[in-house]
């Protein structure tokens, strides 16, 4: 979900920001106030935020602080500045922390539209991304569970197929599977032949078998099979049909 905090001590001001941003059209699900570092701390301990709007004048903490604490806690955070100082020395630091943007109070409703705009391409695009993602790595599963049984299955063939690079396709398996597509495809593959292996009615040879899930080696599946599994393709029929 995306969330975003309004951090301000004065009641008033937080409250009239969170008001006018339901007004607004606006990428975040849920808006949250927060009048203190300590309460701010708190709601991030509970719930992810896409953005914070920091006041820099805080009853219990500074804001610059504070956004160093969040910056280096919740990273992916995008942290806005609010205040009503215009300080060469503020705006330095808010530089070297890394902050999104600047807003100087009273900030004009124009300028928070403005932003609003800004965020909502951003997190948009973010979703875009992440669902090719999930798409990819979903096809890539389904190619894979189709296609197991081709000798010459490779990563490369995939990619191409999805329109990817090798590697930015090698990096989201890693990523969204915990394996990479080797470990992936061999893993399928061993499933595949426990799956042949353990039916009483089907009399295939291993070197059958090695063949149906793709393997022109029997020795070498063989070997793999047992490295993956603890037994010998023969032990583990002879285990399964006793």
């Amino acid at each position: 979900m995306n969330n975003i905090l309004i951090i301000d001590d004065e009641k008033q001001i937080r409250e009239g920001l969170a008001n006018y941003l339901r007004l607004l059209k606006t990428p975040f699900d849920q808006i949250y106030t927060a009048s203190s570092g300590q309460e701010t701390l708190t709601f991030f301990e509970k719930t992810s935020f896409s953005v914070a709007l920091v006041d820099i004048n805080l009853g219990d903490m500074n804001g610059l602080d504070l956004i160093d604490i969040l910056s280096h806690r919740y990273p992916e955070t995008r942290i806005v500045i609010i205040s009503g100082f215009d300080d060469f020395e503020f705006a330095r630091r808010a530089i070297k922390l890394n902050v999104y943007d600047y807003l100087l109070k009273p900030i004009p409703k124009s300028d928070l539209s403005r932003l609003m705009d800004t965020l909502a391409k951003e997190i948009d695009a973010k979703r875009e991304k992440e669902y090719r993602q999930t798409d990819i790595i979903q096809k890539s599963k389904e190619y894979i569970e189709t296609h197991y049984n081709d000798k010459n299955l490779s990563l490369n063939q995939i990619a191409t197929r999805l329109f990817v690079s090798e590697s930015y396709l090698s990096k989201q398996m890693k990523a969204t599977l915990g394996k990479n597509f080797s470990d992936f495809l061999i893993n399928l593959r061993i499933e595949k032949a426990k799956e042949l292996l353990s039916e009483p009615e089907l009399f295939y040879t291993v070197s059958q078998i090695a063949n149906k899930v793709g393997y022109e080696d029997a020795h070498y599946f063989s070997r793999l099979f047992k490295k993956k599994t603890g037994y010998s393709p023969v032990q583990f029929r002879d285990e399964k049909l006793i």
